[in-house]
């Protein structure tokens, strides 16, 4: 399979999930509690387009390509780890509640997918950045928007 066939297919298949999550939406929600939701899902969608537009509009030369090509080689385990981690965040939020697993999920792909070296300093840098994070969206969800999200076991 070529490279743009393999690219085209992915899109192909987030277009499909985009539109697959929003009928997933009921009808009653539709209406005002699934603004942010289907605000991400439009975002997506556009973004996808645009990059099949921009990919149509102005091909890569040959050069471009095949840098590309290898920094997608070097990120395809970057890229796997990052999906099986969302996948274990959506199954562990309705057990173990929105606010710890994303503060766990936050922390720990901010800590794996770093290019730079490890250190005691950047630890403590992402440490505090997801936890004003976190403070940010428990005052947007239960403060401002009074939203009701999954508790689960600790809160």
């Amino acid at each position: 399979m070529s490279d743009r066939l393999r690219e085209y297919l992915s899109i192909g298949v987030m277009l499909a999930l985009v539109g697959f999550f929003y009928m997933q939406t009921p009808s009653e929600v539709k209406h005002g509690g699934s603004i942010f939701p289907n605000a991400l899902m439009g975002a997506l969608a556009f973004l996808t387009l645009l990059k099949v537009a921009v990919d149509l509009l102005f091909p890569k030369s040959r050069a471009a390509k095949q840098d590309v090509d290898q920094a997608t080689k070097d990120n395809r385990k970057r890229f796997w780890f990052i999906l099986a981690s969302i996948i274990v965040y959506v199954l562990l939020v309705e057990y173990i509640g929105f606010y710890v697993s994303s503060f766990v999920f936050f922390f720990g792909l901010t800590v794996a997918v770093q290019y730079e070296p490890r250190t005691p300093r950047g630890l403590a840098i992402r440490l505090a950045s997801v936890t004003g994070f976190m403070l940010f969206l428990w005052i947007l969800f239960t403060k401002v928007l009074l939203a009701q999200l999954p508790k689960g076991m600790f809160f």
